[in-house]
């Protein structure tokens, strides 16, 4: 059991890439509206990579959750956990992110916020990484609250994306009439999205400058 926390750390890092490619998959099989013609096939293939992609998201979601839980409970804290658990943890939300932003901002009124937010995301948890890897013991300072709360809303914020956008594909595919019964309460997300995720790129904005600032 011991060895468990760090398999589930290891997992979570495989699936990052795997996620972030089932995504751009699902959409290059051109997801489109009712009436943009899409053949009945392609639209369900499209569905059925992006539901893989939201399904691997929420069990590598939920391995982040676990293997604390794990290492706690047995005593199975390791340096080479502390190592790769933030740095699973920013890929899981990094590289779904990189995909998932050229379709949030071309859909969006407001593409630029959603492209500068994005950045601000990816730049400050790549530098902390960086700096983490590079510190004597190659961990870094311990990560903080608001840190942990960051990581939490990040994974709200591409979770969200994932869920919803496989929710719609396959509603598309399998029953358009539901769809378009549906469709205005699902116009309502893409600003509730764009909200969540502004705060997120302040929050890790802040926490980086926490990181950061010189010390007193």
């Amino acid at each position: 059991m011991k060895h468990v926390p760090n398999a589930l750390t290891l997992l979570r890092l495989v699936l990052a890439p795997v996620i972030a490619w089932l995504f751009w998959e699902g959409m290059n099989y051109g997801l489109v509206v009712p009436g943009g013609g899409l053949s009945d096939a392609r639209a369900q293939l499209a569905a059925d990579y992006l539901t893989a992609a939201a399904a691997c998201f929420v069990v590598a979601a939920i391995t982040d959750l676990f293997d604390g839980m794990i290492a706690r409970a047995f005593n199975a804290h390791s340096k080479l956990g502390r190592i790769i658990d933030p740095i699973a943890d920013k890929a899981l939300v990094g590289l779904p992110l990189l995909a998932i932003v050229p379709i949030a901002a071309w859909a969006s009124s407001f593409g630029a916020l959603v492209v500068i937010a994005a950045a601000v995301i990816i730049i400050r948890d790549v530098t902390m990484t960086v700096i983490r890897l590079r510190s004597p013991d190659g961990e870094g300072v311990r990560v903080s609250s608001f840190a942990k709360w960051k990581t939490a809303l990040e994974l709200v914020v591409v979770g969200s994306f994932l869920v919803v956008g496989a929710f719609e594909a396959q509603t598309i595919a399998m029953d358009p009439p539901m769809y378009r019964e549906i469709h205005s309460y699902l116009d309502l997300f893409p600003d509730v999205w764009l909200a969540l995720l502004v705060i997120t790129a302040a929050l890790s904005a802040y926490t980086g400058w926490q990181y950061l600032r010189p010390k007193r």
